[in-house]
């Protein structure tokens, strides 16, 4: 007995030991460098286009069959369907926004945590980590562990802020055999995303999604699977593929949000135009209000590593287009001393400051004039560099509201250097078309961003940031949160930093302007 324990004992730990040393013999990007010679060459797969998958679906042993289908477009694009009467789930991205829809229900676009890991998605499938040393996409190789009675080599990958992805490659095919989708895991982001889908009639996936491939095949030189298991919301789907077609013809409009019929939507750019000439009248009416925010900070490293984290808090006053903000308390301690009297002298002086320079403004026509034309110049500037697509009516927080995408306009080629940084951001606006106000922006850069040739400082590709609006005292959105996720350079020194304010309580002390129908808005178009 002793001896057989003692057998046992041995092997057991050459076997661990044997795994250990294996995975310390790997690293993230050999893993993937021998994935990608396996699946037929990172320049074979940088050269696909577009990829079409359908296949025929059943549920674990049920009798009833459906069809599953997966269309991918590069860079960025995806159109994902299952059909199972009476289940018929859609998801897809057209690279500026994401959309999904459910059997019986209307589509909806996503916000958010959602927003971000489906558009992040979208890159992914494309991109089959041909790029991935080139985008910086973070890697990290947790073990070695048994999937489905093959060994696999387990890595984390984060492929946007906060959203990542976990990859399972089988160590003697080097093929992925398991892919495991988490939640959204923008965790500043969870409470406001899931307010507006409970409005929409939605809820956010709180459960992680996991995808098993067997028996790969070659098309056109590329190693696809044959057959597919899917783990979804309690269901197991088993799919078996019937085609794959690489670099066949592909319409834009497949990953568009449904088109749907109703009253006529506004010209974009005249819609555009109009809000910015309804901000003075905007800026009138919050100068009569106060709130609260708190604002919450975090710093990371190029490995993902939180370096710092504060939470501070304000009373908020507003003066023209000025946000002056009176620091009340530093994570959760109210200020103090002299702590307190310096702020309130700080405070003092930018207020002073703040209102002088406003009357400045209002009291001088051209100074005035000047400003008018430099916002109205970013406005056209955005016009020019951006194309918008896909408008359409929805609810958000009860309201209902125009939405568009906008994305990098190719036709066009940029003269000044915020057109060129315009130029490469593209994402989503939600429009209150009554108020003339934006209620949601969501926005993300395409490619990397370099200020003064890169010397000074440059934004990495993938940043992205959320502003959001709340309807107050049903005459005027005000900002209720805001949401930023930035990797960048300045100078010498790289930073990675997550950045939420959250504006609440806000108060009234005076009653004079009107905001909405009433306010006269130009109806001339933009030349």
């Amino acid at each position: 007995m002793k001896s057989y324990f003692l057998r046992s004992l041995s092997t057991t730990l050459t076997l661990l030991f044997t795994a250990i040393s294996t995975c310390h013999a790997q690293t993230p990007q050999k893993i993937i460098d021998d994935y990608l010679h396996a699946e037929g060459g990172a320049k074979a797969l940088t050269k696909i286009q577009t990829v079409t998958i359908t296949g025929n679906l059943r549920e674990g042993s049920a009798e009833v069959s459906g069809s599953y289908s997966l269309i991918t477009k590069a860079p960025n694009k995806f159109y994902s369907e299952i059909l199972i009467e009476p289940q018929h789930t859609i998801v897809a991205s057209n690279g500026m926004s994401a959309w999904s829809q459910e059997a019986g229900g209307a589509p909806h676009t996503f916000t958010g945590a959602e927003a971000v890991e489906w558009t992040a998605t979208g890159r992914y499938l494309n991109e089959h980590l041909a790029s991935a040393k080139k985008d910086k996409i973070g890697a990290r190789l947790v073990g070695i562990e048994n999937v489905s009675g093959r060994q696999a080599y387990h890595v984390e990958f984060s492929i946007a802020s906060g959203v990542t992805r976990e990859v399972f490659f089988d160590t003697q095919t080097h093929l992925i055999v398991r892919e495991i989708i988490p939640p959204p895991a923008l965790k500043f982001s969870l409470a406001s995303d899931k307010a507006n889908s409970q409005t929409a009639g939605t809820q956010p996936a709180e459960v992680s999604e996991e995808i098993d491939y067997f028996d790969y095949k070659p098309v056109k030189g590329i190693l696809e699977p044959n057959r597919i298991e899917l783990h979804r919301v309690g269901h197991i789907y088993q799919i078996a593929v019937t085609r794959v077609e690489m670099n066949a013809p592909v319409q834009d409009s497949i990953f568009d949000f449904p088109p749907r019929e109703g009253r006529p939507l506004p010209e974009v750019a005249k819609l555009l135009l109009d809000i910015d000439k309804n901000q003075r009248t905007v800026e009138e009416i919050l100068k009569q209000y106060t709130c609260h925010l708190n604002e919450e900070e975090e710093k990371t490293d190029s490995n993902g590593q939180v370096t710092s984290r504060s939470v501070k808090e304000y009373d908020i006053f507003y003066i023209g287009e000025y946000e002056i903000r009176h620091l009340l308390a530093k994570d959760g301690k109210p200020l103090e001393g002299d702590e307190k009297k310096k702020e309130d002298a700080r405070f003092g002086k930018d207020f002073d400051e703040k209102k002088k320079k406003q009357a400045e403004l209002q009291n001088d026509p051209k100074k005035q004039a000047k400003q008018d034309e430099e916002e109205q110049a970013q406005i056209s500037d955005f016009l020019r560099a951006e194309r918008f697509t896909n408008p359409r009516r929805e609810l958000f927080r009860g309201q209902e509201v125009i939405v568009f995408d906008f994305g990098p306009n190719p036709d066009y080629k940029p003269k000044k250097m915020v057109e060129s940084i315009v130029q490469k951001l593209s994402g989503v606006l939600w429009v209150d078309e009554q108020a003339r106000d934006v209620a949601r922006l969501e926005a993300r850069f395409n490619d990397n961003v370099k200020i003064g040739g890169g010397i000074l400082a440059s934004l990495s590709k993938g940043s992205n940031l959320v502003l959001e609006q709340t309807m107050v005292n049903n005459e005027v959105w005000l900002p209720s949160y805001s949401e930023v996720h930035a990797a960048a350079r300045v100078v010498f020194f790289k930073v990675k930093q997550n950045e939420i304010d959250r504006y609440s309580d806000y108060k009234k002390f005076t009653s004079e302007a009107k905001l909405g129908a009433s306010t006269p808005v130009e109806e001339n178009s933009p030349k």
